[in-house]
C-alpha cells in the first residue's frame, strides 16, 4: 500500500497515513449499532491499522528527517488511539504515553502480562471464554490490568456493569477510584470519542461503592464490595472480578475462610451474572491448594479438558480449555531456567536469593504460583497416592482381594462425624474404596454399618470404641440375623492421645493407603467429606473437632 518505485515526498506519505486513518474511522463508523456486523466491521478496522499503519509510521518515525518526525508522531499517536477502541493492550499502551518511562505498567512489564492482557480481550468477543484465571507474583500488575480492563469495556459499551470483589474495603474502593480516573483522563476520550461530550463528569453517581455512568440506562456501571459486603439483588453484565480475596500469608492456612469463600462463591456470587455474557475473573496468588482459585479452577478441570496453550512463549504459563471455555493463566517469578520473569520488578540475583531465604510453602506459593501444603497439612491432597481405577494384572483382572477391611471410628462429640473408611487390599496398598462418614448418632447408623460390611465383604472390622461396650455384640448379632458370618469385629481401646496416634502413623498413610482420584467422588458426598477432612488435618492447626478420619 505504501510502496512505490520512485520514493515518495515526506508531506505525500504524511497525507497518504492521515487519508488511510481518516478512511479506517469511517469505515469503522459505517454501521448503525443494530446491524449484525458491527463488531466484524469494527474489528477489521482495526486490525488495518494495527497490521499496516502503525509498522509503517514506526518506520517513518524512524527514517524522516528530524524536521517530519513530529507530524508522524502526531498520527501515530492517534493511530494508536483508534486501535486502542477494540484492542485492549493498544488501549494502555495510548494511556500511557503521557507517562514517565519508569511508571509504564504494561511498557515495563509486557511479557509477563501480554497472556492476561490478550485473552481478557478475547473475552469481550469470544461467546466460548467464560473463565480467565490468572496468578501472578507481587507487582507483576495484575490489578492495574483489571483497573484498565474495567475502564476499557465501559468504552466498548456504555451499558456494560462489572462487579469487583477483594478483601479489603481499602483496596476495591481504591480500584474503583483507580477505574474513574481512567475514565475521566483526557486521553480516554481520544479512544472513545462518545465519551467527550461528558467532559470531566462522565458520572451520574460517583458514589465509589457504587457508581454510574452518565446515559448508561444502568442502574450500576461499577459495583465494588468487600468478600464480607452483600451483593444481594446486584447484577453484572459483563464482568465479575474477583481480586486478591485471600489477605496474605496470615490467612493462607486458615481452612474454614476458603471453605466459606468459596461457599458464597457457589451459592451467592455466581449469582450476580445477568446471563451467559457475563466472564468470571480470578486473579491473586495461589495462597493455598484450598483457595478460591486452585478451588475453582478444579471444579473447571473436572469438566473441561485443560491443554497446554500453543501459543510460542506461553507454553508453561498457561493452559487452555479445549471447548475454549477458560483459561488459567500462572506467571512464576522464576522460570523453568531459573531466570527472573520480569526483570523490572527483580533481578535474577534478587529473585533467587529470596528463594533460598524464604520459607518454601511462602515462595512457592506467592512467587512460583505454585501452591503447596503448609508445614502441618501432613495429608494435604498432593501428598497422598491415588487411583483412578483398582490396579488389574494383565489378563485385566482386579488385583485387589474381594474382601474388604474397615474401621469404625464412633462419635464423641455431638458434631463429629462417625467414621467408617473400607479398604480392599493388593498385597502392597490399601485402597480407600468407600467411606461412611456421617454427623449423626451411632443408634441412627447401625444399619448402614451392616449393609456396608455386606456389600465390601468385609472380613475384618476394626472398632474403636472406649465409650459403647456393647457395640461389638451388637453388630455381632445383626449381622447373624442377615445370615453374615464372615466378619471378624475386634475392638480397640486406645489410651494414647488421638493425635499424637496419628502423627505416629502419618508416614504409613502416605506410603501405604491409595485415595480415589478427586474426579472420581462428588464434594458433598461421604467420601468427598472424608478426604477434605482427612486433606485439611494439620498439626499446626488443629480442627476445632476431633479427628474421626483416621482412626
Amino acid at each position: 500500500m505504501f510502496k512505490s518505485k520512485e520514493k515518495p515526498k515526506e508531506d505525500a506519505l504524511i497525507q497518504l497515513s492521515t487519508n488511510f486513518l481518516i478512511v479506517a474511522n469511517q469505515y469503522y463508523n459505517s454501521l448503525k449499532p443494530s446491524d449484525e456486523n458491527k463488531i466484524k466491521v469494527e474489528l477489521d478496522a482495526c486490525k488495518l491499522v494495527i497490521a499496516y499503519l502503525i509498522p509503517f509510521l514506526e518506520s517513518r518515525i524512524e527514517k524522516c528527517d528530524v524536521k517530519y518526525m513530529h507530524q508522524y508522531y502526531e498520527i501515530w499517536e492517534k493511530a494508536y488511539a483508534f486501535a486502542g477502541r477494540r484492542s485492549f493492550e493498544h488501549f494502555i499502551d495510548y494511556m500511557e504515553m503521557d507517562m514517565d518511562a519508569k511508571s509504564k505498567v504494561l511498557g515495563n512489564r509486557r511479557a509477563v502480562l501480554k497472556p492476561f492482557i490478550y485473552y481478557l480481550n478475547k473475552s469481550v468477543y469470544d461467546d466460548k471464554l467464560r473463565y480467565v484465571n490468572a496468578s501472578y507474583p507481587p507487582s507483576y500488575g495484575k490489578s492495574y490490568t483489571l483497573n484498565m480492563f474495567s475502564a476499557w469495556v465501559y468504552g466498548l459499551k456504555i451499558t456494560n456493569s462489572i462487579l469487583r470483589l477483594s478483601y479489603s474495603e481499602e483496596l476495591v474502593l481504591g480500584f474503583s477510584r483507580a477505574i474513574q480516573n481512567t475514565i475521566t483522563n483526557p486521553r480516554y476520550s481520544d479512544v472513545f470519542p462518545t465519551f467527550k461530550r461528558f467532559g470531566t463528569k462522565p458520572f451520574a453517581k460517583e458514589k465509589e461503592s457504587d457508581w454510574v455512568i452518565k446515559d448508561s440506562g444502568t442502574q450500576k456501571s461499577h459495583i465494588a464490595r468487600t468478600r464480607e459486603g452483600s451483593t444481594t439483588g446486584e447484577r453484572a453484565n459483563r464482568a465479575i472480578i474477583f481480586d486478591d480475596m485471600t489477605k496474605g500469608a496470615s490467612e493462607a492456612t486458615d481452612s474454614a475462610l476458603h471453605a466459606k469463600l468459596y461457599d458464597k462463591w457457589k451459592t451467592e456470587w455466581y449469582n450476580r451474572k445477568t446471563g451467559s455474557e457475563t466472564i468470571f475473573v480470578f486473579a491473586g496468588t495461589m495462597w493455598s491448594p484450598e483457595d478460591i482459585l486452585n478451588r475453582v479452577e478444579e471444579d473447571i478441570e473436572k469438566t473441561t479438558k485443560m491443554e497446554d496453550c500453543k501459543i510460542k512463549g506461553w507454553e508453561n504459563w498457561v493452559k487452555v480449555a479445549k471447548d475454549g471455555s477458560a483459561v488459567f493463566i500462572r506467571v512464576p517469578l522464576l522460570d523453568e531456567k531459573d531466570e527472573c520473569t520480569c526483570l523490572h520488578v527483580m533481578s535474577t540475583k534478587e529473585a533467587r536469593n529470596l528463594r533460598d531465604t524464604t520459607d518454601e510453602f511462602l515462595f512457592s506459593c506467592v512467587y512460583q504460583q505454585d501452591p503447596i501444603p503448609p508445614t502441618g497439612l501432613s495429608f494435604a491432597y498432593d501428598l497422598l497416592q491415588h487411583y483412578e481405577e483398582l490396579p488389574r494384572d494383565i489378563n485385566g483382572q482386579s488385583m485387589c482381594s474381594k474382601f474388604g477391611y474397615a474401621v469404625l471410628d464412633t462419635t464423641r462429640k455431638g458434631k463429629d462425624n462417625v467414621s467408617m473408611p473400607i479398604f480392599k487390599f493388593d498385597g502392597i496398598s490399601y485402597y480407600l474404596v468407600d467411606v461412611m462418614f456421617k454427623p449423626k448418632a451411632m443408634t441412627e447408623l447401625y444399619d448402614e454399618i451392616v449393609s456396608k460390611i455386606q456389600e465390601h465383604d468385609i472380613t475384618w472390622l476394626v472398632v474403636e470404641n472406649n465409650t459403647d461396650t456393647s457395640l461389638k455384640t451388637l453388630l455381632e448379632k445383626m449381622l447373624e440375623e442377615r445370615g453374615i458370618y464372615t466378619c471378624v469385629i475386634t475392638e480397640k481401646y486406645q489410651t494414647v492421645n488421638k493425635e499424637r496416634r496419628i502423627k505416629e502413623a502419618q508416614g504409613l498413610i502416605r506410603k501405604m493407603l491409595v485415595f480415589k482420584d478427586k474426579r472420581r467422588y462428588l464434594p458433598k458426598s461421604d467420601y468427598g467429606r472424608f478426604m477434605e477432612n482427612l486433606t485439611r488435618y494439620s498439626f499446626d492447626y488443629p480442627s476445632k473437632h476431633d479427628k474421626n478420619v483416621v482412626a
